[in-house]
């Protein structure tokens, strides 16, 4: 079966995209969803990525995934493989001694949280000129470019600005969570939606060929 540039997919979503979107000139860093993740993290400045974990594979693994990649006009995707070999071969981090001095502030703390004041990510993985490279501050998420991590109005994941782009849903409420997987609010669930040779992201499941993700946090390294 042939799928349709996602975009067209979710065109009715886009002419009933909510009124309360973002409006050039307004301030953004409070388009945050209402709920927000118990023991998320909300800082982490050191750079990192992200790498698609589908949540049907087995929780367990620790193979290092593919990272995702970044296009010039700020929109991310992740390469098109099948769940099955989506994990690539990889070592993990040998130590993580490096990271006591990436100091990760949490947003709340309650006694089901993990004592650790700092987080410490399991995983590495190499970086290149089309790698996504974050940073997170007061549950803002920037590029290497300064540029913003949204949710537009046709609910993509992508990097605009700053400003976010007219519209955009949320500009801020990023989190990670103790397991390490990105979050939005309360959620660490998004969906990777095929459109042609790649997927685009995305806080809902907008079409057919959405499938349910994390999106796991690694440190990037040379390689």
């Amino acid at each position: 079966m042939q799928y349709k540039n996602v975009a067209l997919a979710v065109a009715a979503s886009v002419a009933t995209a909510s009124a309360a979107g973002y409006t050039p000139g307004e301030p953004w860093s409070t388009l945050t969803p209402s709920a927000t993740a118990e023991c998320g993290f909300t800082a982490y400045t050191s750079a990192f990525g992200i790498a698609v974990q589908p949540i049907s594979a087995a929780a367990s693994s620790k193979a290092k995934r593919n990272v995702i990649s970044q296009i010039g006009d700020g929109q991310i995707q992740a390469t098109a493989t099948k769940a099955t070999t989506t994990l690539a071969p990889t070592t993990k981090a040998s130590s993580k001694a490096s990271s006591s001095s990436k100091a990760s502030s949490s947003s709340k703390t309650s006694s089901s949280c993990k004592a650790s004041a700092t987080l410490s990510l399991a995983d590495t993985s190499c970086k290149n000129s089309g790698t996504l490279s974050l940073t997170l501050k007061d549950g803002v998420l920037t590029d290497n470019k300064g540029r913003i991590g949204s949710i537009v109005s046709n609910r993509q994941f992508q990097f605009d600005g700053p400003p976010p782009q007219a519209g955009a849903i949320y500009a801020a409420g990023w989190t990670i969570t103790e397991d390490g997987n990105l979050a939005l609010g309360d959620s660490d669930v998004f969906y990777q939606c095929l459109s042609g040779n790649f997927y685009n992201l995305y806080d809902q499941s907008v079409a057919e060929q959405c499938s349910p993700i994390h999106l796991e946090v690694v440190d990037l390294v040379d390689c």
